[in-house]
């Protein structure tokens, strides 16, 4: 039985750089991902394709606006199965990418499903012989969350998954959910012509970005052609005819198909039917400061344990069990893991929210700027959108709030500010080139009044 030093299991945006990191240090790497979907959920079924998808419905919702640029461009079309063929191709670029770097760095790639036993044996599907490591890192991932209560056939009642490789764009959509895959997805097909009824069960859709925002968008996405529910159920969902048949808050409504969105759980095939059983704590891995599980020599990272199911967690994961492997003494924080929505218009959040400033009694002031104000976003015909920036007694950054143009490039000055403990005043010293959007959030510092102070 071959032995390594390190295996991981899932070659996604925890699991390559962990492996990369580690082999570079000159540990005796393997790394297990089914299949070839090197990558992970980010790289093949999540935030590359969706941003693929995202980026030609933008295009052709310019081309659509060419007049407002004093352009001409007539009955613009588009040819779906080229927009997908793009996505495929960035996707399968990328994999590669990642591919090469890990062979580069010295990882012993193994391809199939891997399974964990006792002793930290790992049994790979299509290979005869079991490899073992002194250490198991997890970083398995995740997969849609489709209840039973929802009808099985993928071919109507899609996952995320079905929605990216649908071979046309429905005539009507029903998107049970509106959290970052609902209005991310409702907005690609919208704009490629579907009818797009999006029903979230909450009062507000994107659940964590503060309510006031929520709310200031909600014309925004209609506007973009996405009928937006909030508050309502789906009471039941059932096929007809090849079709949907939905009973949304008492009312009876057909769709061609529905997307299933409301939310991911954790890939736990790894374990199943195998002789080992990991402690789990609201269906996460239960982990220490260690990121140890229950099972000695076990460690899982990203989507698998607390803490936000994002890509960049991910990574910063990674990171801080490489160091602590290393000997470095750091822990996790997730206090300022900022969340990007790539609609558009884009938004972006990092910190506490407005809300939960509000129910922690925290003094703070805000700070605003609108991007109408600003000539970058002008002269990008990408006036609408606003930042919000909250700020504490002491001028530290407590969160900030971005709806518009690049939100999810500009969030990055927010992180810093309060990664670093910058305060106000220091910040507005920093030159910002002109013109750019960037500027917009420094006027937000600056443009902080006594009128949002609460105590």
């Amino acid at each position: 039985m071959q032995t390594f030093d390190l295996i991981i299991l899932g070659g996604g945006p925890g699991g390559y750089p962990l492996a990369a990191r580690m082999a570079r240090k000159g540990w005796k790497v393997a790394i297990v991902d089914n299949d070839s979907e090197f990558g992970g959920t980010c790289l093949n079924w999540g935030c590359i394709p969706t941003k693929a998808l995202l980026a030609s419905s933008r295009a052709l919702h310019l081309l659509k606006s060419a007049a407002d640029f004093g352009l001409s461009c007539e009955n613009p079309g588009f040819d779906w199965s080229k927009v997908l063929e793009r996505k495929n191709k960035i996707t399968a670029q990328l994999r590669q990418g990642i591919i090469k770097m890990l062979e580069k760095s010295g990882v012993t790639l193994f391809r199939g499903l891997g399974k964990l036993y006792k002793n930290r044996v790992v049994k790979i599907a299509g290979h005869e012989e079991a490899i073992q490591g002194n250490k198991i890192c997890l970083a398995v991932g995740s997969v849609p969350a489709a209840p039973a209560v929802f009808p099985a056939n993928r071919s109507i009642f899609w996952t995320s998954n079905e929605a990216l490789h649908t071979a046309e764009v429905p005539q009507s959509l029903l998107v049970v959910g509106g959290g970052v895959i609902g209005i991310e997805l409702g907005q690609v097909f919208a704009e490629f012509g579907s009818k797009v009824c999006v029903v979230e069960m909450m009062p507000q859709i994107l659940p964590g970005l503060d309510n006031a925002t929520a709310k200031r968008l909600l014309p925004v996405f209609k506007k973009s052609g996405m009928e937006i529910m909030t508050g309502k159920k789906v009471d039941s969902l059932t096929e007809k005819n090849g079709r949907a048949l939905a009973v949304i808050d008492g009312t009876e409504r057909e769709f061609d198909k529905v997307l299933i969105a409301v939310g991911r759980r954790v890939n736990m095939s790894f374990m199943h039917e195998t002789d080992v059983q990991i402690e789990t704590e609201r269906g996460l891995l239960k982990t220490g400061d260690d990121y140890q599980t229950s099972e000695p020599g076990v460690f899982a990272i990203g989507d698998a344990i607390k803490g936000p199911m994002l890509a960049h967690k991910a990574s910063y994961d990674a990171m801080i069990l490489a160091a602590q492997w290393q000997g470095e003494k750091v822990a996790a924080d997730y206090s300022l893991v900022p969340s990007c929505v790539y609609t558009h218009p884009e938004i972006a959040w990092v910190g506490q929210s407005e809300d939960a400033l509000k129910e922690k009694g925290i003094e703070y002031k805000t700070g605003r700027s609108l991007f109408s104000a600003n000539g970058k976003a002008l002269t990008a015909g990408e006036g609408d959108g606003q930042i919000k920036t909250l700020i504490g007694n002491d001028g530290k950054l407590l969160g900030a709030v971005i709806w518009g143009p690049e939100a999810s490039n500009i969030i990055n000055e927010a992180t810093m500010m309060a990664q670093f403990g910058i305060d106000n005043h220091a910040f507005s010293r920093m030159i910002h080139p002109h013109p750019t959007l960037s500027e917009a959030f420094m006027e937000a510092v600056e443009n902080v009044s006594g009128e949002g102070v609460h105590g």
